[in-house]
């Protein structure tokens, strides 16, 4: 990267007109970001909480099977998201030209993952669920999911052209609306609109989020595509470049593959609980569900942490990289203190969506909120986790990653859950404190590789 170290401070500081590393920035970077992932959090929520009105076993096997999904196509939408990495570090080196490439090859990997994704849906659901006590429900929800797998790569890769720069408004627009479609679909397809929609369930929610992906995919591209952007950043520059395809697998096949790892054994933790029992299950989920409303934050903050980082990196600025971590934790501990009245002292208006205090299902309610307050331990620790590994991702030592999230979450999370829960019988609630204790061994994990600096040493293979 050529330009000259005066010229790539200016342009860095450009990214926001706020002090670099700051709370400021970050919250100017992310806080958009936040708004479209809160967005998304809500859709999830919203499609959770009518598939719990609709049945408690759709609520149930929306959780395990979306997890199986997630397995299947995490590796390819956190590998597209890596175009981010680039787009910031040619960003922030002044390269704006070359922008575009990166992206685009990105595009070419969601193509084809066609390969992969039709015929996954088309033949293994039967395989991955059978024997499960919502197989039928489970089968139909995740073929759908799986056939537009390749549209939420797309817009993995799409999106990463406009948080790389900092241009995070677009995004949010898209997200936000996309998010609204969504929420209409759902309801309608759910349900149903008799005499002229037939009520789908399960599979209704998974066509709702899928066709409003597709239209997000759509406002995205035409934002690409448009004059000043293929003048400015050659978003024109659509060739399969074998060479640039390769650097961005290099970089984000890693972390992809460590955080594949840590779902599919998220979905083993999931498969082990519904062979327990229906209340096992059915307490784990639901707090999974009020957690997945808070998730936009955690996401949010890490998205934003890695497009300032990257362009930090690509100015050669590495101690506002520190700055920006002391920011961030900062960030994190006073949600945490927020978040308490919510989810440790008063989560019952949360519990009450999903399920009726009176109901016969009354100690369920006892035993969901107390897995409430792990939750609420555990997003503080899963918060810094995840601000860190934006941090070493922007970069580029997601080999690191790759060795941590592939293993620690077996040895922390699904070893103490088999024992503690499968063989000992404890309480459903003992397994989101066994998810604390896995974000505590998590965040301690990845504070140390930062503060070692080897991270830096990785650095060479992005330029």
């Amino acid at each position: 990267m050529t330009a000259d170290y005066a010229t790539l401070s200016t342009r860095i500081q450009g990214l926001t007109k706020h002090p670099q590393g700051s709370l400021r920035e970050l919250w100017a970077i992310s806080f958009p970001l936040m708004l479209s992932l809160m967005s998304s959090s809500l859709m999830f929520f919203w499609d959770r909480l009518l598939l719990a009105q609709f049945s408690i076993e759709a609520h149930n096997a929306a959780t395990s099977a979306g997890c199986m999904v997630a397995v299947l196509q995490f590796a390819f939408i956190c590998t597209t998201c890596i175009a981010e990495v680039f787009v910031g570090q040619y960003n922030g080196a002044g390269e704006k030209n070359k922008i575009g490439k990166p992206v685009w090859q990105m595009i070419w990997l969601s193509v084809f993952s066609l390969i992969f994704f039709v015929p996954m849906g088309m033949y293994s659901a039967d395989i991955l669920f059978m024997g499960s006590r919502y197989q039928e429900l489970e089968v139909g929800y995740f073929k759908y999911l799986m056939f537009f797998g390749p549209i939420f790569c797309v817009n993995g890769a799409l999106s990463a052209f406009y948080i790389g720069r900092g241009c995070v408004t677009f995004v949010t627009c898209s997200v936000i609306l996309a998010n609204i479609l969504n929420t209409i679909f759902a309801y309608v397809l759910i349900f149903g609109m008799e005499p002229f929609i037939s009520p789908l369930g399960i599979e209704g929610a998974a066509l709702a989020t899928g066709i409003a992906q597709t239209l997000q995919a759509a406002v995205l591209f035409i934002g690409f595509v448009l004059s000043d952007n293929r003048k400015t950043y050659g978003t024109g520059d659509y060739a399969f470049n074998w060479v640039e395809f390769k650097r961005c697998l290099q970089i984000g096949l890693p972390s992809s593959v460590a955080h594949t790892i840590e779902i599919f054994a998220w979905a083993l933790f999931f498969r082990m609980l519904t062979n327990v029992s229906d209340e096992h299950i059915t307490v784990v989920s639901i707090a999974q569900s009020i957690f997945y409303l808070f998730t936009f934050i955690t996401e949010g903050i890490s998205k934003g942490a890695t497009a300032i980082a990257a362009n930090m990196i690509g100015a050669r600025q590495y101690d506002y990289v520190w700055k920006l971590l002391r920011s961030g934790v900062k960030f994190y501990f006073v949600m945490f203190i927020l978040l308490g009245g919510i989810l440790a002292l008063n989560p019952s208006p949360l519990i009450q969506l999903f399920i009726a205090n009176d109901m016969a299902n009354g100690n369920v309610h006892g035993l969901v909120a107390s897995a409430c307050f792990w939750v609420w331990i555990f997003f503080l620790l899963d918060g810094i986790h995840w601000l860190v590994v934006g941090l070493l991702t922007a970069a580029g030592d997601t080999k690191f990653v790759l060795k941590t999230g592939g293993s620690v979450v077996w040895l922390f999370a699904l070893l103490p859950t088999y024992v503690l829960i499968v063989v000992f019988e404890q309480r459903a609630d003992v397994a989101w404190a066994i998810t604390a204790l896995y974000g505590l061994a998590t965040c301690a994990i990845y504070l140390w590789r930062f503060h070692s600096e080897k991270w830096k040493r990785s650095v060479n293979c992005l330029t």
